[in-house]
């Protein structure tokens, strides 16, 4: 409507030929989706000007990425990355890497504790390219998995490092 509002109309046939229209006034449910829509693009596009690669999963899947984890991990020659869960990632990131002691601690990261330390350590991609990479637990049940061009800069919470260990 000019003024804002948002009805849904419903028809529905009766007998002997009649109709009945229902008009429910649904003005404050667009308005929080559009809202709830808008924030969430807002925090992608902030999360996409992160010079990092970041990955958050949940217990069970990808919850998001940025544009930097895609430029690291995607490659030309895919039509695009299917990462459905910290395993599916995992073996892409062991594939692309060399052997690293690190996948065994992120694999079991999910299960650890969230008051868990972060875990650190540095990689070396199969074109000879060092990133520092970030394991740690953030609210909710999420694990944040973060690359870094090796620069020896990647820093998180307060709390004190773990390295990664097989």
């Amino acid at each position: 409507m000019p003024n804002g509002q948002t009805f849904r109309l419903t028809g529905r046939p009766h007998p002997d030929s009649a109709l009945a229209f229902l008009f429910e006034d649904i003005t404050a449910e667009v308005s929080l989706t559009r809202h709830l829509r808008t924030e969430i693009e807002t925090s992608q596009s902030i999360i996409n000007t992160l010079p990092d690669a970041i990955a958050v999963f949940s217990l069970s899947t990808l919850v998001m990425t940025n544009a930097a984890y895609g430029t690291i991990w995607k490659r030309g020659d895919e039509p695009q990355m299917v990462i459905h869960d910290l395993r599916s990632a995992l073996r892409i990131w062991k594939v692309r890497c060399a052997p690293s002691s690190l996948w065994h601690d992120v694999k079991n990261f999910g299960q650890m504790r969230h008051d868990s330390p972060i875990v650190l350590d540095q990689l070396i991609l199969t074109n000879g390219r060092l990133l520092d990479c970030a394991v740690q637990a953030i609210p909710d049940g999420l694990t944040l998995v973060r690359f870094a061009t090796a620069t020896g800069r990647l820093e998180s919470s307060p709390q004190p490092p773990r390295q990664a260990h097989g």
